[in-house]
């Protein structure tokens, strides 16, 4: 016989195979799947297959177990439900509760949250991306920089790089439409700065020969710790494979080396920038992706 958390586990399975009858058998007959509390979002096996179906042939969404709590014959998972989309990556966390009997899932309720989307920037961002990147550039640096060092790179360096924007290569991650988090990749050969602190030429790159750039990844303080500069970094590495880039090199500020490093990037060279005559440690780092 197999327990509740066997059961959820096994439809799990299923839904991440795209498996509607294997579903469907998983279910009672009589189940009953609600938007928590008591909103009815299908009645039945067959309903609730048909409702996977449809979920499905629209998307092909993967769930991710972050944590399952057992009690019982109550199951409840935290879940993240990916779906890519032609925007860009895309995933929804939820909660769903399971009650099992006799090795169906006789109930199911789901708490869903907020959709966080990435997305190509566009030109009409570029005040939201600048509110983001100085809420950013302000609020991260605390115990790494001096509140002298932050002000200088937010004033003078950090902000859009709008030749990325022109280049399809630079990503906003929203959250029910608000911005969160930015961050690009690009094939010029700028290693670091916004508009601001660009000289006038920004030739690309070859790719046959030199390293891509990684650019100006910033999220939000009040969203930290939640994976948004993961997605965004995975995303412009495949970006960047696809049009065929080896390895990427970037400007890493001293709260940013920590999560570099841990993606796989090497510094190769620490160096100093003297924004507005404040002196500010920087590291240099590559990453092979080829």
């Amino acid at each position: 016989m197999m327990t509740p958390a066997q059961v959820v586990q096994a439809q799990l399975d299923a839904y991440n195979a795209h498996d509607v009858d294997a579903l469907c058998r998983l279910y009672a007959s009589d189940a009953r799947q609600y938007q928590h509390p008591d909103t009815l979002l299908a009645a039945g096996s067959a309903a609730i297959g048909e409702r996977f179906a449809s979920r499905f042939a629209a998307a092909s969404p993967h769930a991710q177990l972050l944590h399952r709590i057992v009690t019982g014959n109550t199951v409840i998972d935290h879940e993240k439900v990916h779906t890519p989309s032609a925007e860009g990556p895309a995933y929804v966390e939820l909660v769903a509760m399971y009650e099992v009997k006799e090795e169906r899932i006789a109930n199911a309720w789901f708490i869903f949250g907020a959709k966080t989307q990435l997305r190509t920037a566009r030109m009409a961002d570029v005040p939201a991306l600048e509110a983001l990147i100085a809420r950013s550039g302000l609020g991260l640096s605390q115990g790494f920089y001096t509140a002298a060092q932050a002000a200088a790179l937010t004033e003078h360096v950090y902000g859009v790089d709008t030749q990325l924007i022109a280049d399809d290569t630079y990503f906003i991650v929203e959250r029910d439409g608000a911005p969160i988090a930015a961050g690009g990749w690009s094939k010029r050969a700028t290693l670091c700065g916004a508009d601001k602190a660009k000289g006038p030429d920004d030739p690309e790159l070859d790719p046959a020969m030199q390293p891509g750039r990684i650019r100006a990844f910033f999220v939000d303080p009040g969203f930290p710790r939640q994976g948004l500069a993961t997605m965004l970094l995975a995303h412009c590495e495949s970006a960047a494979r696809a049009a065929g880039f080896a390895a990427l090199e970037l400007a890493a500020t001293m709260p940013g080396v920590p999560f570099y490093r841990a993606a796989g990037y090497d510094s190769i060279e620490d160096f100093t920038m003297t924004p507005g005559g404040i002196e500010v440690p920087l590291a240099r780092m590559r990453k092979a992706i080829g």
